[in-house]
């Protein structure tokens, strides 16, 4: 290639790198120029590139600054709910040690009043059992005084007396109206008793066993004797049988069938 040639390539070059270099001086925002190392974005691209990157990341930091600001916001509305939680729990604490306190000075003061009621109990009890103790002693003494008295006086009026026949103790008609009257039975305080089981007498008085059925069998006991046995069927032995005891306080008595009364003495 001579001089002229070369000139001339040189010259090509020029015009055409300068037609890129003037393309990537003034070409629009979205053009890109190729070159022999690769495109080349325009001035005008790579400013907006650039402040599309800068705008972009600025977006993205403050929607994260609100994020965080949101975040914190909320963070401190829990902080501020748990806060009152916390006064509340605190203020029932702060009751219930009251009222444990409260608690704890009446259970003191029942303790206490117990402890002195228990105390002046024992010391009025003591004293009360100290004078009682005195007062049986006393009561004693007097009962044997009297009953050694009686005694002498007994033994005095019955020395004279001992080769009589006793007729003087005898007694009269109307002491024996008396007795008879007092042990005699008061139907009108009859009282009907359980059958088919003990029964404990409390006074002195009269009890009858009788047969209700026409042909029944049963039996009769007091303290656990049998004292009473009907026995009825059909032409033998078919009364209606009743009989009647007299009874102490404290015995027990058992009827199995028929009718089972009491009637206390009149004398008590």
């Amino acid at each position: 290639m001579n001089m002229e040639e070369r000139l001339q390539a040189v010259v090509s070059q020029a015009e055409m790198d300068g037609v890129k270099w003037h393309t990537i001086i003034h070409g629009n925002n979205t053009t890109t120029v190729p070159t022999e190392n690769g495109n080349v974005p325009t001035v005008a691209k790579q400013l907006k590139d650039v402040h599309d990157e800068v705008v972009n990341g600025v977006v993205d930091y403050l929607a994260e600054c609100r994020n965080a600001r949101d975040v914190t916001i909320q963070t401190k509305a829990d902080t501020l709910a748990i806060k009152e939680q916390t006064n509340g729990l605190k203020s029932d604490v702060i009751g219930l040690k009251n009222d444990t306190e409260a608690l704890k000075n009446q259970s003191q003061t029942i303790f206490n009043s117990i402890s002195t009621a228990t105390t002046n109990s024992i010391s009025t009890i003591r004293a009360e059992g100290t004078t009682q103790v005195t007062n049986v002693q006393n009561a004693v003494a007097e009962q044997v005084a009297e009953a050694t008295s009686q005694a002498n006086r007994a033994e005095a009026a019955t020395s004279s007396k001992a080769n009589l026949d006793f007729s003087n103790i005898a007694p009269t008609a109307a002491a024996k109206t008396g007795i008879i009257g007092w042990i005699a039975p008061d139907w009108s305080r009859r009282q009907v008793l359980s059958l088919n089981t003990d029964v404990t007498i409390t006074k002195y008085g009269w009890v009858i066993m009788r047969n209700v059925v026409y042909n029944s069998s049963l039996l009769g006991y007091i303290n656990g004797y049998e004292v009473f046995h009907q026995y009825g069927n059909y032409g033998h032995w078919e009364e209606y049988n009743s009989f009647s005891f007299l009874v102490s306080p404290g015995d027990v008595v058992k009827l199995t069938g028929g009718e089972l009364t009491f009637m206390p003495c009149k004398g008590v």
